[in-house]
C-alpha cells in the first residue's frame, strides 16, 4: 500500500486533489491519503518535513 501525503488539504488545490483520488478510488485500498494542518506540520521546516515522512513511510 502506498502513503500520499497532500500538502494544503485544506485549501482548494490540495482539497480538490483528495477529493478526486477518493472519487476514482485511488484511496483505500490501493493507498492511504496523508493530510496534517499547518499546528501539525510546519512544511517550512525541513527538519520536521524529513521526520514525518520518514515516520509515515510517505511514497
Amino acid at each position: 500500500m502506498k502513503t500520499i501525503f497532500i500538502a494544503g488539504h485544506r485549501g482548494m488545490v490540495g482539497s480538490a486533489i483528495a477529493r478526486q483520488l477518493q472519487a476514482t478510488g485511488f484511496a483505500q485500498p490501493q493507498a492511504e491519503l496523508l493530510t496534517a494542518s499547518r499546528s501539525e506540520l510546519d512544511l517550512l521546516n525541513q527538519q520536521a518535513v524529513n521526520a514525518s515522512f520518514r515516520r509515515h513511510q510517505i511514497d
